[in-house]
């Protein structure tokens, strides 16, 4: 009788068995990133619910409180709209800017502006054709400024021709001719975080950011005081600019001492990689709804300026009975 080779046999059982392990770990492997991948979607999930919580806490503070000149609320509970944090539902915080705290793109302050492109990185030789520009996409007829651009310069330059209405988000910047040169040190310099495209030719010294302040004409070392008043709730520099430019006013009064009615909202979490963003303006009641939002958009986390701190959010049950009384009286607009 033939005896087989046991030498073979236990070949063949290895080779089985390191295929079986290979397997094992694939499958193992597989699991882990599904589980993770799982995971991330119900983190994701559990955000996105947190960010429309908080947002409807926000919308109702926001539409049934009172401006005043620090924010809006009752009594000492303030919201203050300079884009500080805000502690939202769960993790999440809120940062709500007061667009007067941004320079508008549409009809803008000229001279504020242009320091703001020079902070940006455009070159001082650019600012007016990068001014005619933007000025001349937005407004319609075929008359241009000196070094503006119309529908036959588009033509020329193989770009799509102006829409000649206002700009309806910020990155429509790039759709402007000459102004994709400033990309770059735009974006590397987050310069999105100053400028919208539904605010005023009005700035609130009190709820600018930065940028704007330096745009505005005040030299670094005063814009680090002003946010050093900001974070202890002061206001002594403020005051004292804003005296000071009524003084100098027509009618007495300075530029802009009250928040406006619109404002650009930022949701955040610690651990999700890109934050919510959309524009709110409060209405008056004859509008048919308390509020509109705009332009609702995910960016990434990077992208955008996060400032540091998240403050409690101001609770109505530590308010005087009289100011829980006056949250019933209409909100008047202004």
């Amino acid at each position: 009788m033939t005896k087989r080779p046991s030498g073979f046999a236990l070949a063949a059982v290895l080779w089985l068995l390191a295929g079986l392990t290979i397997l094992a770990a694939m499958i193992s492997q597989s699991s882990q990133i599904v589980a993770e991948r799982q995971a991330k979607l119900r983190q994701r999930a559990e955000a996105e619910q947190d960010f429309l919580s908080s947002r409807s806490e926000a919308l109702y503070w926001l539409s049934s409180s009172r401006a005043t000149q620090d924010g809006f609320g009752w009594g000492t509970e303030l919201l203050r709209v300079d884009s500080r944090g805000y502690s939202g539902t769960g993790k999440t915080t809120i940062h709500v800017q007061d667009v007067r705290g941004l320079l508008n793109l549409y009809r803008p302050n000229r001279l504020v502006l242009g320091r703001l492109l020079l902070l940006c990185g455009a070159e001082q030789s650019k600012i007016d054709s990068l001014l005619d520009t933007l000025e001349d996409y937005q407004e319609k007829g075929d008359l241009k400024r000196v070094n503006g651009a119309k529908a036959l310069d588009y033509s020329m330059a193989g770009m799509p021709p102006p829409r000649y209405a206002p700009l309806l988000a910020e990155p429509e910047i790039w759709q402007i001719l000459g102004w994709k040169t400033l990309q770059r040190t735009w974006n590397e310099k987050q310069c999105f975080e100053d400028v919208t495209v539904r605010g005023e030719s009005r700035i609130n010294l009190g709820t600018a950011t930065p940028k704007v302040l330096q745009a505005y004409g005040l030299p670094q070392e005063q814009v680090g005081q002003l946010d050093k008043e900001r974070q202890r709730n002061s206001r002594e520099t403020i005051d004292l600019m804003q005296a000071r430019e009524a003084s100098t006013s027509f009618f007495g009064i300075a530029e802009g001492t009250w928040p406006s009615r619109s404002f650009r909202i930022t949701h955040s979490a610690p651990d999700m990689p890109w934050v919510l963003r959309y524009d709110l303006r409060l209405t008056t009641s004859t509008a048919g709804s308390p509020w509109e939002i705009y332009a609702p958009r995910r960016l990434p986390k990077t992208s955008v300026i996060i400032p540091a701190g998240r403050a409690a959010w101001p609770r109505v049950d530590q308010l005087s009975e009289q100011d829980k009384n006056a949250i019933t009286q209409p909100s008047l607009p202004f």
